[in-house]
């Protein structure tokens, strides 16, 4: 089991899925966000998702999104409306409407500046 959650919320709102749930949840948004992808912080997370979707494993907390302060809000609508977008196809649009649900939830001041993204895949270093 993997799990999506919030950890500002609480054990309560925790998602435990398969992986393979888990993998096609993260996919499925990716697919939705990216046609209305315009900056370039929402071209990074779409290419995020995609990475995490290969190798889904362990817990994805909504902190882990490289938020920035300045444009939370914005950020915030992008991702939950990219995946309410996925739900609507999807066999898992329960589990989705509750991931959706965490991010909605997530406190704006729970943002930390200069967080990065943080890749399953890391580039070869030479």
């Amino acid at each position: 089991m993997v799990v999506f959650c919030n950890r500002r919320l609480g054990p309560a709102t925790e998602i435990a899925v398969s992986p393979e749930v888990g993998s096609s949840m993260l996919r499925s948004t990716a697919e939705a966000a990216r046609p209305l992808a315009q900056s370039r912080w929402e071209h990074e997370l779409v290419v995020w998702l995609e990475d995490r979707s290969r190798r889904f494993g362990g817990d994805l907390d909504v902190s882990d999104i490289a938020w920035s302060p300045d444009n939370f809000e914005r950020q915030r609508a992008f991702l939950t409306g990219a995946i309410e977008r996925a739900a609507l196809a999807s066999p898992h649009s329960r589990a989705l409407a509750r991931w959706a649900r965490q991010i909605v939830d997530h406190p704006r001041e729970s943002v930390v500046v200069g967080r990065r993204w943080q890749w399953t895949a890391q580039p070869a270093t030479t």
